[in-house]
């Protein structure tokens, strides 16, 4: 009895994390497409913009954990992962080693199902090796979720930000002051880029780098290709002394450009969408009405003959 319910629990968490893994590029475009997100005000911050984690039981647990399995097997902080921690603005050592923990927390309890439901059953033995490589990708699917997200409201927030660059810069403006008054008067409406530009000017005033390196590291930081792009080109005219609203001018339309093509894409699927929708909900209840009473007919006409046979 008992092996029977561990293998039964061992197999209900496999499908459901498959199911899960399944569903989540349609969980995130239903959160990105109709869920209301309402901006808080912006508050005051470190000089790091990073988002710093909670103190909770939890998290300690998770981070001491984290911490003991990266010192075991460093290599599990690969390029890729941090890369995604990154830019999802989990970017402190504490989020890494808690993100491991999770993730080893998660393969330590499958394995301890399989275990324990592996006693004189080879089959549940040879099914917690799946279920912990799911367990172990699973929290890889859910941030990437969060990155691609953090990416969309970045290339929503980054036409407003150049055209407030575009305006401090043509008011006489040099980049950096440009890049301050900006940061500090769009903390409301684009909270992201202005962490990210006051992140900025704290790393040419405080950590004394210069101002093509302090744009290249918000470039690479948030992962957005028109960010790295904005970034090349005011390093460029910046180089060149040259007045930058002209080269923000081009990005700010090549960026508005591709954002339509893009919602005009995502326009032409949605007749695509809606055709399982549309042959799910929509015909069993036209079909139900037109074939309900001919089918009730030929029933009443032929059950005498089936009932004689």
């Amino acid at each position: 009895m008992g092996n029977t319910f561990f293998l039964g629990l061992l197999t209900f968490v496999v499908v459901v994390g498959f199911c899960l893994l399944l569903m989540q590029p349609v969980f995130a475009q239903y959160v990105d497409t109709y869920a209301v997100r309402v901006r808080p005000r912006a508050k005051e911050k470190d000089a790091d913009s990073a988002d710093q984690p909670r103190d909770s039981a939890v998290l300690v647990l998770l981070r001491t954990i984290g911490e003991l399995v990266l010192s075991l097997m460093p290599t599990l902080a690969d390029k890729r992962t941090v890369q995604f921690l990154r830019e999802a603005n989990y970017r402190t050592p504490a989020h890494l080693a808690i993100y491991t923990g999770l993730k080893s927390v998660i393969v330590g309890f499958v394995l301890f199902l399989g275990l324990m439901a592996g006693t004189g059953n080879i089959f549940s033995l040879l099914l917690c090796v799946p279920a912990a490589i799911i367990g172990w990708l699973m929290p890889n699917f859910f941030l990437a979720g969060r990155v691609k997200k953090r990416k969309d409201l970045i290339l929503n927030e980054l036409p407003t930000i150049i055209d407030l660059l575009i305006v401090c810069a043509q008011a006489g403006l040099g980049l950096l002051m440009s890049v301050d008054k900006v940061a500090k008067e769009t903390g409301d409406s684009c909270p992201i880029l202005a962490v990210e530009l006051a992140q900025l000017i704290n790393d040419v005033k405080v950590f004394a780098k210069s101002v093509p390196i302090a744009l290249r590291d918000m470039g690479e930081r948030c992962g957005v290709d028109e960010l790295i792009s904005m970034a090349s080109a005011l390093i460029a005219a910046e180089a060149k002394g040259a007045d930058i609203s002209y080269p923000l001018k081009q990005q700010g339309e090549a960026l508005r450009d591709r954002l339509k093509r893009k919602k005009e894409e995502e326009a032409a699927k949605v007749p695509v969408k809606m055709v399982p929708v549309i042959m799910l909900f929509v015909m069993p209840l036209i079909m139900a009405p037109m074939l309900g009473p001919a089918v009730v007919t030929l029933m009443s006409a032929l059950g005498p003959l089936m009932g004689g046979k």
